[in-house]
């Protein structure tokens, strides 16, 4: 693809009670440089104050859904790339913006992502994976990756990521889903002969601790996308061997760092396996089970209303 620097870019913050998070990074944002669109799901906080307080443009999103809200967002934007930002993910400046769309202006790549760090102070529960997913050393991937990354070459996030609209409009956008849109849209994407880049320059601090119950549904949902999508699997195989790769490396280094957190960490290894391999098979087989045995294992409850 040609290089195109005067693209235009808009940034989509979904937000939700952001108001202890969101003014974090619009203060850090150059709105000369990007518009910015806030889009609520009817916070009973000050989140449109600051919105407003920064001249955002605010959209009211009374039924989200990781796919749908993100694709209505992009139209209302209309910029030639989107940015997506989520409220808890921080920025370091506007240059780490500017660092992530620049393969997209460049025209290297059609769909970019970011390098997560974790917060100061969080666990090894939460660090480990992050550092493994998210190395210091940049990417391009197309769809020939497969051999050599397997289900990683659609590795990409929404936490801090971007697209180039056009080649999204030629997928048909984001799609109804109950997560994992990002995934979905940057396997098509690459079937349609385009590429996706890490950018392990453009950073955000990202990160969460949740407990075995919330591991176990989120990876439920995280199964439940790719066994909706058998075609994806068919693509990598069932081989998982980055998945084998990490689980040996965190065990190598809680053994030796924190042996007293082995037992934690074997039984959180456990609940997210589970997970994902009943939501593999209930979004196989499952499109006759009723909804309300699905959102009984899910971390997304409202999608299932």
């Amino acid at each position: 693809m040609p290089s195109q620097p005067n693209l235009s870019v808009g940034i989509v913050i979904p937000t939700l009670n952001a108001q202890n998070e969101l003014e974090k990074n619009l203060k850090v944002i150059d709105q000369r440089q990007n518009v910015v669109l806030v889009i609520d799901s009817n916070s009973s906080d000050k989140t449109l104050e600051i919105a407003k307080k920064y001249k955002c443009k605010i959209s009211i999103e009374n039924n989200f859904n990781h796919g749908l809200t993100r694709e209505r967002a992009r139209k209302i934007l209309n910029t030639d790339i989107v940015v997506f930002l989520t409220q808890d993910a921080y920025i370091e400046s506007q240059e780490s913006i500017n660092r992530l769309v620049k393969p997209i202006k460049d025209g290297k790549a059609s769909i970019t992502y970011g390098r997560q760090i974790p917060r100061k102070n969080s666990s090894i529960f939460e660090s480990f994976p992050i550092h493994f997913n998210y190395p210091n050393l940049s990417n391009i991937r197309s769809i020939e990756s497969v051999k050599e990354n397997g289900v990683y070459t659609f590795f990409c996030s929404d936490n801090f990521g971007a697209y180039l609209n056009k080649d999204l409009d030629e997928i048909g956008g984001f799609e109804y889903i109950l997560t994992g849109e990002d995934y979905v849209a940057c396997t098509h994407l690459l079937l349609n002969g385009k590429k996706v880049a890490y950018v392990s320059e453009a950073i955000v601090e990202h990160s969460h601790s949740f407990s075995l119950l919330q591991n176990f549904r989120r990876y439920f949902d995280t199964g439940f996308i790719r066994g909706e999508r058998p075609y994806i699997q068919e693509l990598v195989g069932h081989a998982n061997n980055r998945g084998a790769k990490l689980t040996k490396l965190f065990f190598k280094k809680i053994l030796n760092e924190k042996p007293h957190l082995f037992f934690y960490g074997f039984f959180e290894t456990v609940f997210k396996y589970l997970g994902f391999k009943i939501g593999f098979q209930v979004g196989f087989y499952g499109t006759k089970l009723p909804s309300q045995f699905k959102k009984l294992f899910s971390n997304q409850k409202y999608f299932w209303n």
